[in-house]
């Protein structure tokens, strides 16, 4: 390449014009400086636009992550307050906050979110009934509290309080509540859970690179519930951000404005909570934003100074030019490793972030599949995708069997509660399928290995994609055939006391109205010992649950009231359990023989003795009353009392039987014989 200092070749015949270096480098070095300072003004407007570019993407991207992370976390909260709100439902206030069964549950639950500070469920006049900060719960009333009072109103939820103080635990909280409706929609009151807003300060500050970087979860109406950084006093109210929510960009979600906390202006991204009413403010200092870009500037001009100052030497920009274009070589790779190296951290702490949700979700998932109720997930076709541990029970299947069958496969042979098969619109998981919302929908079915049949409450919604198209639905069953059974068992109970007790008021009836004696007393001593065989009897059936009663028992219960020592009685037999029907009639027998004993028999004297002897041969009782040293018999009596004429009207016309009474010499012998039947 020829010099530029060197002469150019004159052609023949024309003049030889003297060369100008100096010119031609003047014009060289403006030239470079024009094209220098063109480049130097198009990389500061580009690079200017890579770092808000940059800067944007970043504060949309982790707003979005805190978003989920927000989600995810609050909507496992959801879920778990839908299955208190079912158990409330189904089994009342009552059967809820009787026993610590729920209370234990849900401090359980609990203690493995960091999260949460407490469980909540209050009745609909405002009184807590469960709490999980202490068991038995003090009597408290939140009926003035903001998780309170829009439930009242007819609010269902999931709703956000605005951030209080406890009043059984001083710690500042927020609240995530449901509304608890019964059957007929009627408000039953709320259940709520208490959310640490120093777990997520923590958290925020966690991810967060700079300090000069702003994070916010902030409610519908601009209220503020968590700011990072954390203020230094963690009083209850924050502050509220409305103007800066309803700025911003419909579309990006972005906006640059002034913080109304540190009056620094920031680019801020705003992303909503799915199907919770919260939303995530994250915003970065528009004056770092400056800063890095100025940097980044500097070395540009720095560039850009030196290259042409290096223009005025000619002489040795030959020497110097690869020197100095090794040295801005290096500067670039200097600033590659340090971008690279924010890159990194910055992708650490999303790491972090990131194994954190993991971690959220593998607790979410033990919770659900320890829950008490059945939880079913749905596909548009009908099919099941995913079930819980509560599910596999209730169905009679694995989880590998069921996911892919249909929710109405007649392998569980379906049927409404009076026995009519389930046809497969009817399901409710066929109904929320079809857009409608299911409560406490009633259905049987039987268990596919044993054939047992279990009824079963569920609760299902469709699932709807963003255009609000269904997509599947959830699904939620508890098994409450333990419940039918009961108010069954119940009813037969009524029943039976019913019976008993209009066939012991006529027993009663035809004892007073037969009963004789010389005197006013005598006839009340009479009754009243009659009456009250008749309610110890009772007293037996009651405690057997009217199925029947002891022999043994019957008689020693009847006699002795009489004896002035237990060891007077002697009985010697197997064990005899009489049908319920004959329990009173022969108490009543065994009384009057008592009676007979204490007035006239073995048991007027302080050393006489009854035994009694009993055996069962095909289906009958042999049983002999024995009196011994009583007073001597010296002849049958002469006339038949009102005790002797029940105990043969008893034992043969109300029960079948035979007696036979000898008055021998040592005391009565009684010989009874008496058909038990299917009873015994």
């Amino acid at each position: 390449m020829q010099d530029v200092f060197d002469q150019q070749a004159v052609p023949s015949g024309v003049a030889p014009r003297p060369a100008n270096p100096s010119r031609a480098v003047v014009w060289l070095a403006l030239t470079a400086l024009l094209v220098a300072l063109a480049l130097f003004a198009a990389e500061l407007l580009l690079g200017r636009a890579r770092v808000m570019d940059r800067a944007t993407a970043d504060t949309r991207g982790q707003a979005d992550q805190l978003s989920e992370h927000a989600a995810r976390l609050m909507g496992a909260h959801a879920l778990i307050l839908r299955n208190a709100e079912w158990l409330v439902r189904s089994q009342g206030w009552d059967g809820v906050a009787d026993t610590p069964r729920l209370f234990e549950w849900l401090r359980d639950l609990a203690g493995e979110a960091p999260e949460v500070q407490s469980y909540w469920l209050v009745d609909a006049t405002g009184k807590v009934r469960v709490s999980t900060l202490r068991w038995p719960v003090p009597e408290i009333n939140v009926a003035d509290r903001d998780y309170f009072l829009p439930h009242e109103d007819g609010v269902v939820g999931p709703h956000v309080s605005a951030r209080l103080s406890g009043r059984l635990n001083p710690e500042v909280f927020f609240a995530l509540s449901r509304r608890i409706e019964g059957h007929n929609g009627a408000f039953m009151g709320v259940v709520q859970v208490s959310l640490r807003p120093a777990y997520f300060e923590s958290f925020y500050a966690s991810i967060t690179t700079h300090p000069d970087t702003e994070v916010m979860m902030v409610r519908d109406d601009g209220e503020v519930l968590i700011r990072h950084p954390a203020p230094m006093d963690a009083s209850t109210t924050l502050g509220n951000v409305a103007d800066l929510i309803n700025h911003r960009d419909p579309t990006t979600g972005l906006l640059t404005m002034t913080s109304p906390f540190d009056g620094q202006e920031r680019l801020y991204a705003v992303a909503d909570v799915d199907r919770v009413p919260v939303r995530i403010v994250y915003g970065v200092s528009t004056a770092r934003l400056q800063a890095d870009w100025a940097w980044a500037a500097l070395g540009h001009f720095s560039f850009a100074i030196v290259a042409t100052l290096l223009l005025l030497p000619l002489a040795v920009i030959a020497l110097r030019q690869t020197r100095q274009a090794e040295m801005a070589q290096g500067q670039l790779r200097s600033s590659n490793v340090a971008l690279e190296a924010r890159v990194r951290e910055r992708t650490g702490h999303l790491d972090v972030a990131l194994d954190d949700l993991r971690r959220s979700e593998e607790r979410l998932s033990r919770l659900v599949n320890t829950a008490p109720v059945a939880i079913m997930e749905i596909g548009p076709d009908g099919r099941f995708t995913d079930v819980n541990a509560a599910a596999e029970r209730i169905l009679g299947l694995s989880r590998a069997s069921i996911i892919g069958i249909r929710h109405d496969a007649a392998l569980w042979q379906a049927t409404s509660l009076d026995g009519r098969s389930l046809s497969s619109v009817d399901f409710p998981t066929a109904r929320a399928l079809s857009g409608q919302a299911v409560r406490d929908g009633e259905y049987a079915l039987r268990d596919p290995k044993t054939g047992a049949r279990q009824i079963l409450s569920v609760n299902a919604a469709p699932i709807r994609d963003e255009d609000g198209r269904i997509i599947g639905c959830t699904a939620t069953a508890m098994d409450v055939t333990g419940r039918y059974e009961a108010e069954d068992r119940q009813r037969l109970l009524m029943r039976e006391v019913d019976h008993r007790a209009k066939n012991a008021l006529a027993v009663a009836q035809a004892v007073v109205r037969l009963s004789r004696a010389d005197s006013i007393e005598a006839f009340t001593s009479a009754v009243e010992g009659r009456i009250s065989s008749l309610a110890r009897s009772h007293s037996l059936l009651a405690q057997a649950a009217w199925s029947g009663a002891d022999l043994e028992r019957l008689i020693e219960d009847e006699v002795q009231a009489f004896a002035a020592d237990p060891a007077q009685l002697n009985l010697r037999g197997p064990r005899v359990r009489l049908g319920a029907d004959m329990v009173q009639s022969l108490g009543l027998v065994f009384h009057e023989l008592a009676t007979n004993a204490a007035k006239h028999g073995a048991l007027s004297q302080p050393d006489g003795q009854v035994t009694v002897d009993w055996s069962i041969r095909r289906g009958t009782l042999d049983l002999t009353w024995t009196e011994t040293g009583g007073p001597t018999v010296t002849a049958p009596p002469k006339r038949q009392g009102f005790g002797s004429t029940l105990l043969g009207q008893v034992l043969r016309h109300q029960l079948g039987g035979k007696i036979d009474m000898q008055w021998a010499e040592p005391g009565l012998r009684c010989t009874i014989t008496l058909p038990l039947g299917p009873q015994a």
